[in-house]
């Protein structure tokens, strides 16, 4: 059986996102015996369902192929939930004999907490901060809180509460001198720009503590490990 593996994100027009986005597969791809591609979900000329079947062609006459999809997420909203599903239905009515398997999308169940605890690590005398975008969708904050709470970090959220500017006033109530913020996103964009000019605001409000900033973690060698640790089993 022919083993194919699909890389699903998100997508954008960021040159700097595709940029990162192409670096990251070329890591994966390096550490996958079997063919893999990375498509993205939106901001694209390419439609998904088009860039998989591009994908599939140069294999279709082998007489058994298991494609296997990744979304590259890290919380379970609208796209993870409906729509990546709603594509792999178009395909398997495009492709009747192929087997699809829908791997868990890359953030379910703490996945990555052993990544980014050695980010923290790089300040072990550092508040911990997790930052990442936030859901009003039920079920998806609750998952953050609980991957803060294994990496012994406070959480804040983009667009919803508490913002970096709220979790940051509550720790300075504490005796501290130094507070390591994590971006819990994985390519560079508009949102973690913000985020590094928003810590750049909070240096001069507290000028008596020291604020660090890490890394989207789609940028960093251990995404590629992980990724390629899901598709290798």
């Amino acid at each position: 059986m022919q083993r194919l593996s699909v890389v699903v994100v998100h997508g954008s027009y960021s040159e700097v996102y595709r940029q990162e986005f192409n670096l990251l597969m070329e890591r994966v791809s390096a550490r996958v015996e079997h063919p893999v591609c990375g498509v993205y979900l939106e901001c694209t000329d390419t439609p998904m369902v088009a860039a998989i079947a591009e994908f599939l062609e140069p294999h279709l006459e082998q007489a058994e192929i298991q494609l296997q999809i990744l979304p590259l997420f890290l919380l379970p909203g609208v796209h993870v939930r409906d729509d990546i599903p709603a594509v792999i239905a178009t395909l398997q009515e495009k492709f009747p004999a192929l087997k699809i398997e829908l791997l868990p999308y890359l953030g379910k169940d703490g996945l990555l907490a052993p990544f980014l605890e050695r980010q923290f690590e790089k300040h072990p005398d550092a508040k911990r901060i997790l930052v990442t975008h936030g859901s009003r969708r039920t079920g998806a904050n609750p998952q953050i809180e609980a991957l803060a709470a294994s990496l012994n970090a406070n959480t804040a959220y983009w667009a919803t509460e508490p913002s970096l500017q709220e979790t940051t006033a509550l720790l300075t109530k504490e005796e501290l001198k130094t507070i390591y913020v994590v971006p819990y996103f994985l390519f560079s964009g508009k949102i973690p720009a913000a985020i590094a000019k928003q810590l750049s605001e909070l240096q001069q409000a507290y000028p008596r503590l020291q604020f660090y900033l890490g890394k989207p973690f789609g940028t960093q060698p251990d995404c590629a490990v992980a990724i390629a640790e899901l598709l290798n089993q």
